[in-house]
């Protein structure tokens, strides 16, 4: 009886063990991307200081060859052009999240905020 109490316990560190040593490569990799994303918001936010307007910022991707899309939402007016820079991995709850720059443009059509902008959907 106590040999089996043993292996239980032993067993039950080393799953401890394994989805500790999961959890922080997960954040690890996390941390990296992340760092990534930084790296090229901070390139976005130099290259175009807020108040550019919405046509020198086409330009801008235009001239570098930068894919993007135009964000309506809901209307007929751009609202932002994103950028997609990545993707975070899908977990246990969630499906895989896109992750983008996204140049916002106030009612003047001017830049008013370039910041990282996630989307996926969770339980």
């Amino acid at each position: 009886m106590l040999s089996m109490r043993k292996v239980i316990v032993f067993t039950a560190m080393g799953a401890v063990a394994l989805v500790s040593v999961w959890l922080i490569g997960s954040r690890v990799a996390q941390s990296r991307r992340d760092f990534a994303y930084q790296k090229a918001l901070s390139q976005f936010q130099r290259d175009l200081p807020l108040g550019t307007p919405k046509g020198d910022v086409k330009k801008y991707l235009d001239s570098r060859d930068v894919r993007y899309f135009a964000d309506k939402r809901g209307g007929s007016r751009i609202e932002a052009y994103e950028v997609t820079i990545g993707q975070d991995p899908d977990s246990v709850v969630c499906e895989r999240w896109d992750v983008y720059i996204a140049l916002e443009f106030s009612s003047d059509d001017v830049l008013k905020q370039v910041r990282i902008r996630r989307t996926g959907t969770c339980l």
